[in-house]
């Protein structure tokens, strides 16, 4: 995989500082390819696992004091980053490394891999945050902490342990984890981007900064280097691979209205037929609350279970939306991960970066911005099994482009025109997330030149052929009787095994009815007995 830096002038290791965190001395004493050597060895001695190569550079750019910018696909282990950086830092040191999340789900679950790993973390809300705890960061007690931006900028309390002298001299990083948060919640242009500047060139008498991403535009990046003060030279940009060639996606015109949601009817079988525990686990974004129950709703008229709907820690479904209670979100995300249910009716409250290494399936509801949804997308088929992504698009939007001669070839794209682009869009769906993360722009036409270009460079990096529903096409009518897509659980491409009516099941396969007329892995399909 390549590694592209930003910046072609490399700058000078950091000085070794009096104060404040440095790494060993003998670390800081290697050259370039020693570092390598040692934080590729570290991977293995600690993790047993190699390893990538974006992850070394990133780690060594860290060591060597520069401020990182790392651009990689959802699931590549970016939060294994700070890890690695940290076993170059002395124990005795008591470091602190500052990680915000754009939700408390997502530091919750962060703080549970760090645990699991051996760290000391405390993820900071509200109802966790109080001058107790606050003594216990300044003293260096949690090695990992994990905060919203609510609390990094507005907190009086935050504040005054961010900029005191006991807490800068233990703050070896901070790490802003979804970074295109800053853009998207307009701090890039607000007051509190000041404070969140002023803390930045505070830190770095001591330390680097490392926001990190999946998705971001390059109208997201330059605004957020400009919020930051940080420009080419004062920063390195590293890019990895973006493709996620283990995700099959499908687009599907709904037949019915978005409200409704019984689009979604069709992923999901019968209780007679598969049962609770044998369902691949699966995520379904709805867009609003409201529709979160509405969803529940359907799954419960799709499994045959009326009345399942309001039934308390139900086992096969259950919803997740900011107004959530704070208990029930996390029952919902504790049993959801230990395999309790298997479906999540939900909407980006739940978060877009969560380490759920279950998930099979991800469904989206209507029209979204492709940098949201490329995402929400990446939550499924991160332990290298086949990932299955439907996503249930508008026929028309009222005052939108529902036509491709709505566009105009060259014309720079807005959101609106991205969102509508993606879901009339005929080419590649794989290479037009790629694009808009790369460009900021969908492809619309096959002759574009950077679409060209894009697909000549998987074919020469040896990525499977796409099976999306733009490269292998599916039916255009969504009927009850289709067949399967999509394999998963202990079922192998060899294996046969094809269903109807919205069959789901982890021993079988995971289909989405969408009327293919071949079986997407080899052999010819056949309907099992007992469904209509």
């Amino acid at each position: 995989m390549a590694v592209t830096p930003r910046r072609s002038i490399s700058l000078p290791k950091r000085a070794w500082s009096a104060t404040g965190v440095n790494v060993y001395k003998n670390v800081s004493k290697m050259n370039t390819e020693k570092l390598r050597e040692h934080i590729a060895k570290t991977s293995v001695n600690f993790y047993g696992q190699f390893a990538k190569q974006l992850q070394v550079e990133a780690v060594l750019n860290l060591v060597e004091g520069r401020n990182t910018f790392l651009l990689a696909g959802t699931g590549y282990g970016k939060s294994r980053i700070p890890e690695l950086y940290y076993k170059m830092i002395p124990g005795k040191t008591q470091a602190v490394i500052l990680v915000l999340n754009p939700l408390d789900s997502l530091g919750d679950n962060q703080v549970l891999e760090k645990q699991q790993a051996g760290f000391s973390a405390i993820n900071l809300t509200k109802l966790t945050f109080n001058p107790e705890t606050a003594a216990d960061i300044q003293k260096g007690v949690y090695q990992f902490v994990y905060l919203s931006p609510e609390i990094f900028l507005n907190s009086k309390l935050f504040e005054s342990i961010y900029f005191s002298t006991e807490f800068q001299n233990r703050l070896a990083l901070v790490v802003v984890d979804e970074a295109h948060m800053i853009y998207i919640w307009g701090l890039v242009e607000s007051s509190t981007a000041k404070h969140l500047t002023s803390a930045h060139f505070r830190h770095e008498d001591y330390g680097i900064f490392r926001p990190s991403y999946a998705t971001c535009r390059p109208v997201a990046v330059d605004a957020i280097l400009n919020s930051l003060k940080l420009n080419d030279q004062s920063v390195d940009m590293l890019r990895g691979e973006l493709t996620r060639p283990e995700i099959r996606m499908v687009r599907v015109p709904m037949e019915n209205s978005l409200a409704s949601g019984l689009d979604i009817i069709k992923l999901f079988p019968s209780a007679n037929d598969v049962s609770d525990a044998e369902m691949v686990p699966c995520l379904v974004y709805s867009g609003s609350r409201n529709r979160t129950m509405t969803v529940l709703d359907v799954i419960s008229r799709a499994r045959e279970t009326p009345g399942s709907t309001m039934v308390p820690n139900s086992s096969c479904a259950r919803r997740f939306h900011s107004c959530t209670g704070d208990e029930d979100k996390i029952t919902t995300v504790d049993d959801f991960a230990e395999a309790k249910y298997p479906v999540i009716s939900c909407t980006m409250a739940l978060g877009l970066g969560q380490n759920w290494k279950q998930v099979r399936m991800v469904a989206h509801m209507g029209r979204g911005d492709p940098a949201s949804i490329c995402q929400m997308i990446g939550c499924c088929g991160r332990d290298g099994k086949p990932g299955l992504v439907v996503m249930f698009v508008e026929k028309n939007r009222r005052g939108g482009k529902n036509r491709l001669d709505q566009f105009t070839r060259g014309a720079a794209q807005n959101d609106l025109d991205r969102m509508d682009a993606l879901a009339i869009t005929p080419v590649c769906l794989r290479v037009a997330f790629s694009l808009d993360n790369k460009l900021g722009y969908v492809p619309l036409w096959a002759d574009d030149p950077e679409y060209l270009k894009e697909l000549a460079r998987e074919k020469q990096l040896g990525i499977p052929a796409c099976q999306c529903s733009n490269c292998a096409p599916l039916a255009t009518v969504v009927t009850q009787r289709g067949v399967s897509v999509y394999i998963t659980g202990r079922c192998g491409p060899e294996e046969t095994g094809v269903v109807s009516s919205g069959w789901l099941s982890r021993s079988r396969v995971a289909p989405c009815d969408l009327g293919h007329n071949t079986h997407p892995l080899g052999k010819a399909p056949r309907h099992l007995p007992g469904r209509p």
